[in-house]
């Protein structure tokens, strides 16, 4: 495609750069986001990136988290940002997913380019590299966790006969391991879809993108969501374990099989309600993924 899409048009007097590209690429698209390998005058490319309404929070994260703890992102050119739309224009990282490329090495190396960041994040907050306003504004706490179970246990429509048992279990048990975790293990940078998917190898090593669900959390979600994802390729989840094990702070290192269970269900719980709250609404058929989802967070109890 070589004309700026219909969706991008309006944005030209305030993204300029927009009216200097040559050639469009979709890359990934749905109803929420948006994102174009966009090729410039003399050969270069960019990454164009149009997140609407939740995913337009990506910006400020981008703004005030990622960048201010100074971790290693793409270059950020020009970024616009309202209550509904948020933009970015950044640098085309090249390379290949590692959903497109799951080689073993590369998701050992994402394992601990994961634990390094975690520490690097963790050294930025303690530092106070994040103003108060946007630790708040970025920071889950146990509470908030505890009140979406409360939340999704609520949405019988879309909870499986018998389910709710899980649900209630969770309510009676989450509360204190919870607890257990924000006490124990120090908040850091969680980026809540780890995923191959967003996981790139290129020739600087693993770079991560799609930040957009990311918060200020100890959980570790983000090494089950990586386990996950090997599974798929027949990788198995010792050798990332153990990578990330080798790269992480001592004040992580303890308890990993809870930490990663634990983690586990934050993520699930924080992914269940975005479907409730706009995912579904978004894509219809996402509701047929809450049951299986439910079931996650039983094996993952059972684990404890």
């Amino acid at each position: 495609m070589d004309k700026i899409p219909a969706s991008f048009v309006e944005y030209t007097d305030l993204l300029p750069s927009l009216k200097e590209t040559t050639s469009w690429e979709l890359l990934r698209q749905w109803s929420l986001s948006e994102v174009w390998r966009v090729g410039k005058q003399g050969g270069d490319s960019l990454i164009i990136k149009k997140g609407i309404e939740e995913n337009s929070r990506e910006v400020a994260v981008y703004n005030h988290v990622l960048i201010p703890l100074e971790l290693d992102i793409p270059t950020i050119y020009e970024a616009y940002e309202d209550k509904a739309i948020g933009l970015l224009i950044m640098r085309d990282l090249k390379g290949k997913t590692l959903e497109h490329d799951p080689q073993h090495k590369y998701f050992v190396e994402a394992a601990k380019t994961l634990a390094k960041t975690r520490n690097k994040a963790r050294l930025g907050i303690i530092e106070g590299k994040l103003t108060e306003e946007s630790y708040l504004a970025n920071y889950v706490s146990k509470e908030d966790i505890i009140d979406d179970l409360k939340y999704i246990s609520q949405q019988s429509e879309y909870i499986d006969t018998g389910q709710d048992v899980v649900l209630e279990k969770a309510l009676n048990v989450l509360p204190y391991q919870v607890g257990q975790l924000y006490e124990n293990f120090p908040i850091t940078l969680t980026h809540n879809d780890y995923h191959a998917k967003n996981i790139i190898k290129n020739n600087g090593g693993i770079a991560v993108i799609d930040w957009a669900s990311a918060y200020l959390s100890p959980h570790l979600g983000d090494l089950y969501c990586l386990i996950s994802s090997a599974k798929d390729y027949d990788i198995t989840p010792t050798d990332l374990i153990y990578a990330y094990w080798e790269e992480i702070d001592d004040d992580w290192s303890c308890d990993m099989e809870w930490q990663i269970n634990i983690g586990g269900i934050c993520w699930i719980i924080h992914e269940l309600r975005q479907l409730l709250d706009y995912g579904i609404k978004a894509i219809p058929v996402a509701h047929e993924w809450i049951p299986e989802m439910i079931y996650d967070i039983r094996q993952l109890l059972g684990d404890l």
